[in-house]
C-alpha cells in the first residue's frame, strides 16, 4: 500500500479551508506534503467541491478560485471517472449498501484500488469495509507551506471558511 496513489475526496480537499483548525491542519499537511507527489480525485468529488464554492458569495469565490486553479494546475492530482468494475462493485457490494450512491462509487474505487483514502467524511469514516484503507495522518504533523506564489494565494483564499454543513450533500 505505501506505493499506491492516495485517494482524496471533497471533504479532504475542502478541509484546507475548514473552520475547525485540526481538520484544516490535517488537510493542509497532506497537500503541502504531497505537492510534488501524486494523489487521485474523481471528477464527481471535484464537482462537489465546486458545488460547495458556488454556494458562497461571489467575493469569496474570487478569493478562493485562484488558489484552487493554481493548485490543480501544479500538483500532480490524477483526475478521472470510475471504471466499469467500480460501478459494478458500487451497485452490488452489500458492505457499501448503507452509503448514498455517489459515496458508494468512491468507496468502491478505494476497495478496487486498495489505496490509502483520505477523508473527513463521517459516512466514509464509519464504513467498516473502508477501515483498512482509511489513512491515519499524523495528527502532530505541522502543515508545511506551498511554493511562495501558491502560498500567497492560499493565505488570501482563507477568507473562505468551510463549516461542517457545507460538506453535507450539495
Amino acid at each position: 500500500m505505501p506505493d499506491a496513489t492516495p485517494i482524496i475526496d471533497a471533504s479532504w480537499f475542502m478541509g484546507m479551508h475548514h473552520q475547525q483548525p485540526e481538520l484544516r491542519a490535517r488537510s493542509l499537511a497532506f497537500f503541502t506534503g504531497h505537492y510534488l507527489r501524486q494523489a487521485w480525485m474523481s471528477f464527481s468529488q471535484i464537482g462537489i467541491c465546486d458545488a460547495i464554492i458556488w454556494k458562497k458569495p461571489r467575493e469569496l469565490q474570487d478569493l478562493y478560485y485562484p488558489f484552487m486553479d493554481v493548485l490543480h494546475s501544479q500538483m500532480r492530482i490524477q483526475r478521472a471517472g470510475y471504471s466499469d468494475a467500480v460501478v459494478l462493485r458500487a451497485a452490488s457490494d452489500e458492505a457499501l449498501a448503507a452509503l448514498p450512491t455517489e459515496k458508494r462509487l468512491l468507496a468502491a474505487h478505494v476497495l478496487e484500488c486498495q489505496a490509502p483514502f483520505f477523508t473527513h467524511d463521517l459516512d466514509f469514516l464509519a464504513c467498516p469495509a473502508l477501515q483498512p484503507w482509511l489513512a491515519q495522518p499524523n495528527t502532530g504533523l505541522a502543515p508545511g507551506h506551498f511554493p511562495e506564489g501558491l502560498q500567497r494565494l492560499y493565505e488570501a483564499s482563507l477568507a473562505l471558511s468551510i463549516q461542517a454543513e457545507d460538506l453535507e450533500h450539495v
